[in-house]
């Protein structure tokens, strides 16, 4: 499957997912810029509403960001991507870690690297990096694991 057509895809399940109106809403901001692989690659402008109290990237954004990212990397997966526009299915979650290493601040433009370490039999490794686009200053780096048997 051509890259454009499984970018097309994820776009696709993302902005499914954004629009239920659940929990993934507040990753409407969120640009796919890439996808296909295994990987996943991602932009935003960190605004107000992706802020803690201290007026910088909140730590539940940025889990939410590794958890539902991930989950669009595994999707391209040569191993999956050929299902991808029947009913797709990312797994479910074993463990996610995020190591907070830097703020980011309202404004700040913020790449997201998502990738898919091993995908086995029952388990997926998934891994995500968090920076900032114009210093390129890691914000945050993730592990997720997935259930996918």
């Amino acid at each position: 499957m051509n890259c454009n057509k499984v970018l097309e895809s994820v776009r696709k399940i993302l902005n499914f997912s954004i629009k239920r109106n659940g929990h993934d809403k507040i990753l409407e901001k969120v640009n796919l810029i890439s996808a296909g692989n295994g990987q996943c690659v991602a932009e935003m402008v960190v605004e107000k509403q992706h802020t803690n109290g201290y007026g910088t990237l909140h730590g539940g954004f940025t889990a939410a960001a590794v958890d539902v990212l991930s989950s669009m990397a595994v999707l391209t997966h040569p191993r999956v991507v050929e299902d991808i526009d029947s009913a797709p299915n990312s797994g479910v979650s074993v463990n996610i870690n995020v190591s907070y290493l830097n703020s980011a601040k309202i404004g700040d433009k913020i790449v997201i690297n998502s990738e898919t370490v091993k995908l086995g039999r029952n388990l997926a490794f998934l891994k995500v990096t968090l920076f900032r686009k114009d210093d390129n200053v890691i914000v945050a780096q993730g592990s997720h694991t997935k259930f996918v048997g």
